[in-house]
């Protein structure tokens, strides 16, 4: 585990892949989304939230409206920033937070390190 902090780009990417998994299987309305309902001569639609696994098939009896399951479904423009926010903004953040924690304390290591070597040349 010790390890994977000291590479902050594989940690992102392991977020993201997990993130992504867990949004495939678990059915998690979050993204906004419409869906589109057909039966017989009526249509309608219906804006609501919709989750990355409805698009495989999981979870998309939840869905139902009058006993009708909707036809297709798409995201709207805000719900494909919200995929990319979660998706790719969340993992990108904490693999920054950790280079630059790995970065802070390689500094104040070597700044330790020198300030140890001048009291040490000024003793002698």
């Amino acid at each position: 585990m010790r390890g994977l902090l000291k590479k902050p780009l594989l940690l992102g990417f392991l977020i993201g892949l997990i993130l992504l998994v867990l949004c495939i299987f678990v059915p998690i309305p979050m993204y906004d989304g419409i869906f589109y309902y057909d039966r017989e001569l009526v249509h309608f639609q219906v804006e609501s939230k919709v989750a990355l696994s409805y698009y495989f098939g999981f979870g998309l009896d939840k869905t139902l409206s009058n006993g009708v399951l909707p036809t297709r479904f798409e995201l709207k423009p805000i719900g494909y920033a919200l995929f990319v926010l979660i998706h790719v903004g969340l993992p990108a953040l904490v693999g920054i937070r950790f280079k630059m924690s790995n970065a802070r304390n390689a500094y104040s290591e070597s700044s330790s390190a020198k300030t140890e070597e001048i009291e040490n040349t000024s003793n002698d």
